[in-house]
């Protein structure tokens, strides 16, 4: 793989798949795999405790529910898209805590 996943980033998947990585950067490495959020067109779901609209790098919303488990070898064909801004991922952490029960 020639990109480096880290947690925040954006991705598109050979599927057509928006994904935002949600695990702690380096998991990747240790157990080939990673967590990450599927994303969804923006509008379809309201901005909630559970959810996250966000604007930058793709207008999505993060539904904390729709935490995944990934190989990173489906990232080997996979775009990527930028980082989403800190302001969002700390919501988006808020809503994975609210989510998890943490």
């Amino acid at each position: 793989m020639t990109h480096e996943l880290k947690r925040g980033q954006v991705w598109t998947l050979t599927d057509g798949r928006d994904i935002l990585l949600v695990s702690l950067t380096g998991l990747d490495a240790a157990y080939g795999a990673v967590l990450a959020l599927v994303l969804h067109p923006p509008g379809r779901y309201p901005d909630t405790a559970m959810s996250v609209v966000i604007d930058t790098p793709l207008a999505c919303t993060a539904v904390a529910v729709n935490l995944q488990q990934l190989r990173t070898a489906r990232f080997a064909e996979a775009s990527p898209r930028g980082t989403v801004p800190p302001e969002a991922m700390n919501r988006v952490d808020q809503a994975l805590r609210a989510v998890l029960d943490l």
